[in-house]
C-alpha cells in the first residue's frame, strides 16, 4: 500500500495505491474516506486507487471563498485518472456519493471508463422547484458556518457517532470508517472531512438535468444494494431511470457500507460483472 498526493488544478489530492497493472479507481461516499476501501481493495485485480474527494480524508480543503459544488467531485475523478493512468480508461467502482458523481463522469467522458459499478446508490434528484429555497439556505450557511475542525474525544467516540448516525453500521464497520477520519489537531483530535461540506448546495442536480446526462451513458451498469440500504425497490428504480441500462442485485445482511460489511461478495460480483 502506497499514499499518493498529486494536484488537481492546485488543490492537493490524496490517493490509496495497491498493486500493479490496469486501475480500478475507488471513490467513497460523503464524509467518507480513501480507507473505506481498505477491505476491498486488496481483493480486486491489477492496480487500485481509493481517492479522497476534496475537503475529505487526507485531501486538501478548498480555500478561502471556495465551495463543494457537485461539478468538482467530477473534475477531481477526471484529474485522478489522468493523473494515475494517463491516456488509458479504467474501471470505476463508487460507493453512495462516489457512486452518483462517477455516473455522471461516465455520461461526461465514456472513452476513460470500462466498467462502473455502483454500490448502495444512484444519483439522488432534486426536484427544480427546491432550487429558490436552497439557495437561500447556501446563502444563510455561508454567514454561519465555522470551518474550525469539529473536535472527537476518540476514535471510540467517533465510531459511536458515526453508528447513531446510521443505524445500519456493525461496531467494526464504525470503527474502520471512524479510524481514517479523524486526525490530530493541538489539543486533541477532530473529524478530519472540511465542516463546509455540510452546507447547503446552491444548485443540485435537478432530475431533468440528470435524465439528460443519464440518457449519455450506454454501458451496462453493475448497481450493488444493501438489504438495509437506500435503496428504492427496483420496479422505482427502474422507473425512475428508464434510459439507464443496469444489473440490480441485492447483497443479503449487508448495511449501506456493503463493501465493508461483505467485501469478498461485492469483490466477487464486480469480477463476473467486468471480468
Amino acid at each position: 500500500m502506497r499514499e499518493h498526493f498529486f494536484e488537481v488544478r492546485g488543490l492537493r489530492l490524496h490517493a490509496r495505491l495497491r498493486g500493479d497493472g490496469p486501475l480500478t479507481l475507488l471513490l467513497h461516499g460523503w464524509l467518507d474516506h480513501a480507507g473505506s476501501f481498505d477491505l476491498l481493495a486488496p481483493l480486486l485485480p491489477g492496480r487500485t486507487a481509493a481517492l479522497d474527494f476534496r475537503g475529505h480524508g487526507d485531501s486538501a480543503w478548498v480555500g478561502p471563498g471556495g465551495f463543494y459544488h457537485f461539478i468538482d467531485y467530477l473534475a477531481d475523478i477526471d484529474g485522478a485518472i489522468e493523473a494515475l493512468a494517463p491516456g488509458e480508461p479504467v474501471r470505476i467502482v463508487g460507493h453512495s456519493m462516489g457512486a452518483a458523481s462517477a455516473l455522471l463522469y461516465l455520461a461526461a467522458r465514456p472513452e476513460r471508463v470500462t466498467h462502473l459499478t455502483l454500490i448502495d446508490a444512484l444519483p439522488i434528484l432534486a426536484p427544480a422547484a427546491e432550487v429558490p429555497a436552497r439557495v437561500t439556505k447556501h446563502l444563510a450557511d455561508l454567514r454561519s458556518f465555522s470551518r474550525e475542525p469539529r473536535a472527537v474525544r476518540s476514535v471510540e467516540d467517533a465510531a459511536r457517532r458515526l453508528m447513531r448516525n446510521n443505524a445500519s453500521l456493525e461496531p467494526a464497520v464504525a470503527r474502520i470508517l471512524a479510524e481514517g477520519n479523524v486526525g490530530p489537531v493541538d489539543g486533541g483530535l477532530a473529524w478530519k472531512w472540511d465542516p463546509l461540506l455540510r452546507a447547503h448546495s446552491p444548485l443540485p442536480v435537478t432530475e431533468e438535468v440528470l435524465r439528460q446526462l443519464a440518457a449519455q451513458v450506454k454501458q451496462k451498469l453493475l448497481v450493488l444494494r444493501a438489504e438495509k440500504g437506500i435503496l428504492p425497490p427496483e420496479a422505482e428504480l427502474r422507473a425512475r431511470f428508464p434510459m439507464l441500462q443496469f444489473d440490480l442485485q441485492t447483497i443479503p445482511g449487508t448495511g449501506h457500507h456493503v463493501h465493508l460489511d461483505a467485501p469478498e461478495e461485492v469483490a466477487r460480483r464486480i469480477l463476473a460483472a467486468s471480468g
